[in-house]
């Protein structure tokens, strides 16, 4: 498998407190769906079809309307920098995310999405820097806005052993 490993990354439980149903509106302005914080679930085609078998706190079992929900509370649910910058991300909520060793000794993640080609690479710039998303198009072979991360050869390189995606040289 090489360096990237899977990651279950956690947002903290909700208590009974969020045991109640909230009605949220589509985004595409389909009509509107049922999200229970407690529980964890939505009624979103989203949620019911991909998400639901995750367990309860895996942020890969939160589609964007659990997202929407989670950050309109005045709460801090993450337990560091990292999770919380990937929960935040506006191109989430991923399906898959993956951990590597980066260059500084720090720890990179990759977001994917089953439904857009990108990828989304958190990374630091260098110690004490905050976590940046960069994201990268692999059958186009292009940084977004041609921003790059630092180390960008060596980081391609890591990328070639992601699992489930292809990189071509």
């Amino acid at each position: 498998m090489g360096l990237w490993k899977p990651a279950l990354l956690s947002i903290a439980p909700f208590g009974m407190d969020y045991n109640r149903n909230i009605e949220v509106e589509s985004r595409t302005g389909g009509g509107r769906y049922t999200v229970n914080l407690y529980s964890y679930t939505c009624t979103c085609p989203d949620f019911t079809e991909r998400r639901a078998m995750r367990p309860i706190g895996d942020l890969g079992r939160s589609c964007k309307h659990l997202r929407d929900a989670v950050l309109s509370l005045d709460t801090d649910a993450f337990g560091d920098e990292l999770t919380r910058v990937i929960f935040k991300s506006p191109h989430g909520p991923y399906e898959r995310i993956w951990f590597a060793p980066g260059p500084e000794g720090d720890v990179m993640a990759l977001g994917m999405r089953s439904d857009k080609p990108w990828l989304s690479l958190f990374h630091r710039g260098g110690p004490g820097e905050s976590y940046t998303r960069y994201g990268y198009h692999p059958e186009e072979k292009r940084w977004a806005y041609d921003s790059r991360p630092p180390e960008v050869e060596m980081i391609l390189g890591l990328l070639k052993s992601v699992p489930d995606i292809t990189l071509n040289d």
